[in-house]
């Protein structure tokens, strides 16, 4: 969510619910509201919203699938020794060699 919670609720507060996302956007613009609130409620689904609650949840689920959180963690543990080619040694970390003939 690229806009605060309570500027959002503050400019949610005028709205008629229930209401479609066209409905809300174009409501939302009469109020002069930011253009991120706005950017906001462009990404949702375009459905009927039953109450303000409603809409910043949407807002909210949105913004996290859109841009947010990182990408996968991996790592590989274990005990080993590198050989030609391979990498050093490791214990438990989170190293990997790829590549070479394995050593002893």
């Amino acid at each position: 969510m690229r806009a605060s919670a309570s500027s959002i609720q503050d400019v949610f507060r005028s709205i008629q619910f229930p209401a479609r996302k066209e409905q809300i956007i174009e409501q939302v613009r009469k109020q002069n509201a930011s253009s991120d609130i706005i950017e906001d409620l462009q990404m949702l689904p375009d459905r009927e919203y039953e109450s303000a609650d409603s809409l910043i949840q949407a807002i909210e689920s949105s913004s996290q699938t859109a841009g947010g959180g990182g990408g996968k963690s991996q790592s590989f543990g274990g005990t080993g020794t590198g050989g030609s080619g391979g990498g050093g040694s490791s214990s438990g970390g989170g190293s990997q060699s790829f590549g070479g003939r394995g050593g002893t």
